[in-house]
């Protein structure tokens, strides 16, 4: 026993040696763990301060590197800036939260849900298409900048850094429209009327002409092989994918006033170098027409579009879902999407006016157009396009119609009745139009036609 004693005493004493040794351990692993804990603590204080003044550096540098561009941009344009411009920047996701709140104070849902139905009466979207979303997702992957008339503020990408040549030709492009805003006010004019999507096109091709046309004169101003360089790195790195997967529709109108917008201001150039541009935006152009054709803009007097009236929009006792103008630009993508492609310029060239009314909802839509014309020439030319469409669209043949006096044409199927009739004399004030009625039944046909056909004219 005694022997035992002295063995668990030996053990005991052992086993508070170890229990020491480890308590030890765990003080030692505990002032360990504090140190490393101090040491993280520093160096994300370190950290922050470091990417503080990395910040600093570059807000500094790019604030540097934005006053030559300011200057250059004034003296291309002809204007001055009368006060400094705001700056901000914005992540990717922070500049499609921002185009989605703009959309929203300027539309309702219920306003782009309208809008897609009225161009899918058209076949120019497809029923139920989410326009807003679309639009919030194209837009959002294409911008690196914006200039927001609304706060008066320019936007720039979180990561477009103006080391870039690219990225400092885009601002170019951007302090053009602050340059328009504060000597001009882009709010004055008509860019988010919801009834005429033709003169808002037509305006902001005068805007976006305007900053493409001086952007392209700062590059040329500036060129190097570096910008060269990068110019091309963009052009290979810049996301398409969605505007790849639009329709033909949004790509070419989101198009549109950058491409013959820039074509229409350097006609104004040309005649009068950048003062005219400036004078266009007291008489800013009334029609995509006038963009696709400087010289309609330029005459005198100018060939302004007609008003389409209507004494009373409803039918069946029902408002129009769209009323809406689709004008020259729109009539050559709409036939160009259903088979016109080669035709389709000349066809719509004569337009000088239209209007149409969209009733009912998804694929039974109701419609109702006039268009207007600049002679009865024109007016025929429209009709032999317009018919030919329609054929291709529905799967109609020629001989399906049937006619009255080479004026008035109409056809029936299970799914569709429709109603065509050239009208009037040989201009426009003698009434040189076109009006279709496509329906889903006779009753609307008649409805349609008796509101909105030769007798309801206004």
């Amino acid at each position: 026993m005694r022997y035992l004693t002295a063995l668990f005493a030996v053990i005991a004493l052992a086993a508070g040696g170890w229990g020491w040794q480890q308590h030890r351990r765990a003080g030692d692993l505990d002032f360990t763990q504090h140190r490393m804990a101090l040491l993280e603590a520093e160096n994300t204080r370190l950290q922050t301060a470091l990417d503080a003044q990395v910040k600093a550096g570059a807000r500094a540098y790019e604030a540097a590197e934005r006053r030559p561009i300011e200057e250059a941009i004034t003296r291309i344009r002809g204007l001055d800036f009368s006060h400094p411009v705001t700056y901000d920047s914005l992540s990717r996701a922070g500049i499609k939260k921002v185009i989605e709140q703009k959309l929203s104070e300027q539309y309702s849902d219920e306003d782009f849900k309208n809008i897609a139905t009225g161009l899918s009466a058209f076949g120019l979207l497809d029923p139920g298409y989410p326009l807003k979303q679309k639009y919030i997702d194209l837009l959002g992957e294409q911008i690196a900048a914006f200039y927001d008339q609304h706060q008066h503020k320019l936007f720039m990408f979180e990561d477009a850094s103006l080391r870039n040549s690219q990225n400092r030709v885009v601002l170019a492009h951007e302090l053009t429209h602050a340059l328009q805003d504060q000597n001009f006010g882009l709010l004055k004019m008509p860019l988010e009327i919801k009834n005429n999507d033709d003169l808002a096109v037509a305006t902001s091709a005068l805007i976006e002409g305007d900053a493409t046309l001086a952007m392209s004169d700062f590059m040329m101003k500036n060129i190097t092989m570096q910008s060269l360089t990068d110019s091309l790195s963009g052009m290979v790195s810049q996301s398409m994918d969605q505007i790849q997967k639009s329709p033909r529709y949004l790509r070419e109108m989101l198009m549109f006033p950058y491409l013959y917008g820039q074509k229409f201001c350097m006609a104004l150039k040309t005649r009068g170098g950048y003062a005219a541009i400036s004078e266009a935006f007291k008489n800013p152009p009334t029609s995509s027409a006038q963009i696709l054709h400087p010289e309609k803009y330029l005459a005198e007097p100018r060939e302004e579009p007609v008003r389409v009236n209507f004494a009373d929009t409803t039918a069946n006792g029902k408002k129009p879902l769209a009323d809406n103008v689709l004008g020259e630009m729109g009539i050559r993508i709409f036939l160009e999407k259903w088979g016109q492609a080669a035709t389709a310029a000349d066809s719509a060239s004569g337009w000088r006016g239209d209007r149409y009314l969209v009733f009912g909802d998804g694929p039974d839509t109701e419609l109702a157009w006039k268009t207007v014309w600049n002679s009865r020439e024109d007016a025929e030319k429209f009709l032999r396009a317009l018919m030919d469409t329609l054929e291709l669209r529905y799967g109609f043949k020629d001989s399906d119609w049937t006619t009255q006096n080479n004026a008035v044409y109409d056809i029936q199927t299970k799914n569709r009745v429709i109603h065509v009739t050239c009208g009037g004399g040989s201009r426009p004030d003698d009434g040189a139009s076109i009006i279709l009625i496509d329906a889903t039944t006779a009753v609307w046909k008649d409805s349609l036609l008796q509101k909105f056909g030769t007798n309801g004219q206004n």
